[in-house]
């Protein structure tokens, strides 16, 4: 539901406003990330995050995305 509820924030007449939140969302993770495999994760823990940061490159990338779609 949450993510419906998103597309629907995305495509609406506030979509700018939304695109920023989330995107400011996702960039203070991949902040809060790169934080975590700085200081150093146990193997296992590390070995877990250390693709997140791609994940997260990608939903930005969805984010703007939906929004052109929503344009075009």
């Amino acid at each position: 539901m949450e993510m419906l509820e998103i597309e629907r924030e995305l495509a609406g007449p506030a979509s700018a406003e939304a695109l920023a939140k989330y995107d400011r969302q996702l960039v203070e993770l991949n902040t809060r990330l790169k934080g975590a495999l700085a200081e150093g994760l146990p193997p296992d823990e590390y070995a877990k995050c250390e693709g997140f940061d791609e994940v997260i490159t990608l939903a930005r990338k969805l984010l703007r995305i939906q929004v052109r779609g929503k344009v075009l």
